[in-house]
Parts: structure tokens; sequence; C-alpha cells
């Protein structure tokens, strides 16, 4: 290693720059915004506004834009952000970046839907925090607007993510995905530690916790919102005990 020697970081804020290069690797990203079309269809939703909730470096929003949608962006990392707006500088595409707290955040406009994609809602690490979050979506939602969002299951953290270290390389960038899982807690810590070829290396730490359905659901309901369903994560298929993934869908 050089003198710029291993060191930790806030989340996101080193990884910003090699997001997108991993997660194209692990996430099938059309797919996804597919599914969310074909939700609002099945809500007789015509959304044409939407929030991109915790909307990262901007990968969906992107491509919901790309089919029409008008986006308000909102997260807290300003580097994840500046990646974002970098995306967009010399396009046409209606979005707005709100640089905000996903837990207190307000919105110039109203609008007809909300997302939040790749488990961000599961960085909500209690109770509080979650409803903070549903109250600043419900507050900025148009009547019988739409929240959608995926989450990963206690299961997947707990027995799927469990406590092991999986390696990653993408091009010059090698990286070390380290989690562990606390029982009493349901807090999955992934130690992310990143090494490049020309020397560079971090790391960030991120926590993940599981929530169940029930506690999903009260936390949505007590905020004002209705209708609330959940499915196995791209299908409209009920939840199953070793789920991995959900959409949680739920009306202002």
């Amino acid at each position: 290693m050089n003198s710029e020697d291993l060191y930790n970081i806030p989340q996101f804020e080193g990884f910003a720059q090699y997001y997108d290069k991993f997660m194209f690797k692990l996430v099938n990203y059309p797919a996804w915004v597919d599914y969310i079309i074909k939700i609002f269809n099945e809500c007789n939703l015509q959304a044409q506004t939407l929030i991109d909730v915790a909307c990262g470096t901007g990968i969906p929003s992107l491509l919901f834009a790309q089919k029409g949608y008008r986006i308000i962006g909102v997260d807290n990392s300003q580097p994840m952000l500046e990646k974002f707006k970098n995306k967009i500088e010399h396009t046409n595409y209606d979005i707005q970046l709100v640089h905000a707290d996903i837990r207190n955040f307000t919105l110039p406009e109203k609008v007809d839907a909300a997302v939040s994609l790749y488990d961000s809602i599961n960085y909500l690490l209690n109770r509080e925090d979650l409803c903070s979050c549903f109250s600043c979506v419900f507050e900025n939602l148009k009547p019988n607007g739409i929240f959608a969002f995926d989450m990963n299951t206690i299961y997947c953290l707990e027995s799927f993510w469990g406590t092991r270290d999986t390696p990653r390389r993408v091009n010059d960038t090698y990286s070390i995905w380290s989690n562990s899982y606390d029982l009493e807690k349901r807090i999955s810590t992934l130690k992310l530690t990143v090494f490049t070829d020309d020397g560079h290396s971090f790391v960030e730490l991120h926590k993940e916790r599981g929530y169940t359905e029930a506690e999903i659901k009260t936390a949505l309901e007590s905020i004002g919102f209705t209708n609330i369903k959940f499915y196995s994560h791209l299908t409209f298929s009920p939840t199953t005990e070793k789920t991995l993934r959900i959409m949680v869908i739920a009306q202002r």
C-alpha cells in the first residue's frame, strides 16, 4: 500500500465512484423499473411524477426518466448525488435532485408516486426512523399516491447474508464484502473493503435492519397509509418464510 493507506470513511463516501460498476453486475435495473411500472398499472395509477427516495447515483431514476417520468431524487450522500448530477448534466430529462436525509425532507411539489429501491429502507435502524421516512413520503404524495419500496427480509439478513466474506472484483477494483449479523438487534453489518490497482483503499461500514411485515405494516398505518400489500420481489406472489426480498406497496 502507498501513503493512502487503508482507512474508514462514512458510508457511500468512497464507494460512490465505484457504485455503478458493481451494482450493474448485481442488479437487473431495467427489470426492477418495469416491475414498478406494472405495480402502478395494478394500482390503476397514472403516475407522471416520482420521488426516488435514497436515489443514490440515479440508476433507476434515469430509467424512469427515459420512459417519460418526471423525477425528484432525494439522497443524503453528496458524493452519490454528484455522480447522479454528472449523468444528467447534458440531458433534457426532467430531474431535480435534493440533498436531504430521507427521514427529514420536503419537496417543491407533491408527486404521484414514490419509490425506494435496493433495500435503502433497511438502512433505517429503528422504528422512529422508519416512521419519520414514511411520514415524509406521505406528506409529499398526492392523495391516492403510491409508495413502492423493497426491503431485505430478516431471513435474508440472518441466513442468506449471515456471517461471511464475499470477494468481488470488477475491472481494476477489488472488494471484500464482510457480513456479520446481530441476532438480538436484527442488524446486519457490512464491512466493505475496497482496493484499487493504483493503490487506493478504504473501508466503509453499512448497517441494515430486518423488520417483520407486521412491523412495517403497523408503521405505515400509523402514518396514514392504506391498502398495504407485500409481495415476493419482482412478482405478485405472496411472501414466504424464505423470501429474501419483499416489495411493499402502500397508498396515501
